[in-house]
């Protein structure tokens, strides 16, 4: 399952990443608290959230100002806000109080988003 996002001006997909890492996206740009705390929570519906250029772009600084400098290259960052070394390894956690461990993002796919969102004219959610 994945999540693809389209530039508002060209249509074009501009990231594409799975549900568990866009999951962690989301709760991240909750966290910093850059955009309407109702706008970052609709970007986990697909097809019926987007973000504006300017939102995209204030997105993105924050994430590079503020979230990226903190996030070692071996960490992952999991749903809760919690970071990690361990690597995934791809288990279902079931219990309640482990559920957000099935949700991570790292380095690598944060970055790639940044651009995404610095490039773009606003995105789509799909």
């Amino acid at each position: 399952m994945g999540i693809d996002l389209s530039d508002l001006a060209t249509d074009e997909t501009i990231f594409r990443v799975n549900f568990w890492h866009w999951r962690t996206i989301v709760e991240a740009i909750r966290a910093l608290h850059v955009i309407d705390a109702d706008r970052a929570a609709a970007l986990h519906e697909p097809f019926v959230s987007e973000l504006t250029r300017e939102e995209a772009r204030t997105v993105a600084a924050a994430i590079r100002e503020r979230l990226l400098p903190t996030l070692r290259e071996d960490e992952r960052l999991l749903l809760d806000g919690t970071r990690t070394t361990q690597p995934d390894d791809f288990t279902f956690h079931r219990d309640p109080a482990e559920q957000h461990e099935n949700y991570s993002t790292n380095r690598a796919v944060l970055e790639q988003f940044v651009v995404a969102c610095e490039k773009c004219a606003g995105f789509r959610v799909g």
